[in-house]
């Protein structure tokens, strides 16, 4: 028998940890209560009540300790599909949601083949819980055309881990992968009219990619994904989450990904828009972005927490194609990065590879035991290039070493140690500004910028949680002991 992570309570639960001293200790904000599924019906050590029932697009498994059916989703979903809470959702290997990851033609929405591209919906209720078979490639892709629609709610967040028990796993399944239509630095989609745009995508998933930067992929709300980054070829791990040539109507917000093998998150090109990220204990670098990236993400905490990181709080690059005028160039805003890495030759934020990125209102401190020397690297003659045009710092405040780099404006980049709380918070008077920021005025003066001024919230705060402590939103629906 295997057990099996089941209910999810929420609860406010915070436990004293001065993040200053960068203790270890445990923030737990949800409550685990276990269940155990079975490996045959009517196990006489743990009997439940036989074969599950099921829907028929999918196949029963044996039903869990106390009752509550397993049921195994298909290797391709191809029409709309509603996942319920009173159901555990069971992935054995890929599950392909629409077709949209086959090549595609010149106009989008028509494969190469003639086919008609499915718009398939994937819509997954606040509280379900989807498990993943432990060692195996089982991952979940949204292609182009078809949307997932998973809104959970802070008592209820929608959870996909492996089957095993707790969630201290990594690299014990795949992961998600959204495809889109959005834009990408691949030449062949931006100027030739006469070909469709077809980017070979993340872990071997098929095509991604076109020319609608608003384009909609659906909705990730009050959604943990632990456990990810299962190593489909040596080397080669997914993403816990993958965004490729993903639009800006897509809605990211209230997103943990943890324990991840790979990168927690990953943007290959597309204008995705995030919000309420808590990326913690993933191995490799937390945020990347690749092949064009224009999105905006705000208000996000990175925990490196543990010793066996070797990854950079970002990784970021435009190439792609090497040619292309398209850069990488998010926003990136209200953003507390506590980096804690084994590699002594890692950066807080490794820029290289032709990337811009404009850096708001944010924190980037260390816990003791990392190996970092350097705040920022930047790297390369494409990226150099950029600085204090399309690579941009404002308002950052840094206790990471030196800050690494002599050519960026470091007029309001602040070298003082923010002394976080236990909630994050911070009482230096770097954090706090005199008034809103003002993204229509930042804008207005850096033409670079692809801040979007209808998604980024103007606050006067520094860091991802405000400094008085009024809204702690990553409490009662993260994973227990991950903050």
């Amino acid at each position: 028998m295997r057990s099996n992570k089941l209910v999810l309570v929420a609860a406010a639960v915070a436990s004293a940890l001065g993040l200053s001293a960068c203790s270890d200790g445990d923030r737990s904000s949800l409550t685990i209560e276990g269940d155990t599924i079975n490996e045959a019906p009517n196990n006489p050590t743990n009997p439940g009540n036989g074969v599950s029932t099921c829907p028929s697009f999918a196949t029963a498994r044996p039903q869990t300790s106390t009752g509550t059916n397993v049921c195994q989703l298909p290797s391709t979903i191809s029409a709309s599909t509603v996942l319920t809470a009173n159901t555990i959702w069971y992935i054995a290997d890929r599950v392909t949601v629409g077709n949209g990851n086959g090549e595609m033609g010149v106009n989008a929405g028509t494969l190469a083949n003639g086919l008609t591209v499915q718009n398939v919906t994937l819509t997954i209720e606040a509280g379900t819980q989807i498990k993943a078979q432990v060692g195996t490639f089982a991952n979940i892709i949204i292609t182009r055309g078809s949307k997932i629609m998973a809104e959970g709610t802070a008592a209820a967040p929608i959870v996909f881990s492996s089957e095993d028990d707790n969630y201290d796993g990594t690299g014990e399944w795949g992961g998600l992968i959204l495809h889109g239509y959005a834009q990408h630095n691949n030449m062949e989609c931006n100027t030739d009219p006469t070909k469709g745009c077809n980017v070979d995508s993340e872990g071997e998933s098929g095509f991604a990619g076109g020319k609608n930067n608003a384009d909609n992929s659906g909705v990730l709300k009050y959604v943990v994904v632990a456990e990810g980054g299962y190593a489909f070829a040596p080397g080669n791990e997914i993403n816990g989450i993958s965004f490729v040539g993903v639009g800006s109507g897509t809605t990211v917000d209230y997103v943990q990904v943890h324990n991840n093998k790979d990168d927690a998150i990953e943007m290959y090109g597309g204008t995705v828009n995030m919000k309420h990220l808590v990326l913690t204990n993933n191995l490799d670098d937390t945020i990347d972005w690749d092949e064009g990236y224009q999105g905006n993400i705000q208000y996000v905490i990175v925990n490196q927490a543990g010793d066996n990181t070797d990854g950079n709080a970002v990784e970021a690059d435009t190439d792609g194609s090497t040619t292309s005028p398209m850069l990488s160039k998010p926003t990136l805003a209200n953003f507390t990065f506590l980096v804690n890495t084994i590699d002594a030759n890692a950066t807080a934020l490794n820029l290289k590879a032709r990337t811009g990125g404009f850096f708001h209102n944010g924190i980037i401190t260390l816990r003791p035991s990392s190996a970092v020397t350097s705040c920022v690297l930047v790297s390369g003659s494409g990226a150099q290039a950029n600085r204090n045009v399309s690579l941009y710092f404002d308002n950052v405040i840094v206790n990471c070493g030196p800050f690494g780099d002599a050519v960026l404006n470091q007029t309001t980049v602040f070298a003082v140690d923010p002394a976080l709380a236990a909630n994050y918070t911070t009482a230096v008077a770097q954090a706090t500004l005199g008034a809103n920021y003002d993204w229509t005025a930042f804008k207005g003066a850096h033409s670079e910028s692809a801040a979007d001024t209808t998604f980024l919230e103007a606050n006067n705060f520094l860091g991802a949680v405000n400094p008085n402590g009024s809204n702690l939103w990553y409490q009662g629906w993260t994973l227990p002991g991950s903050l």
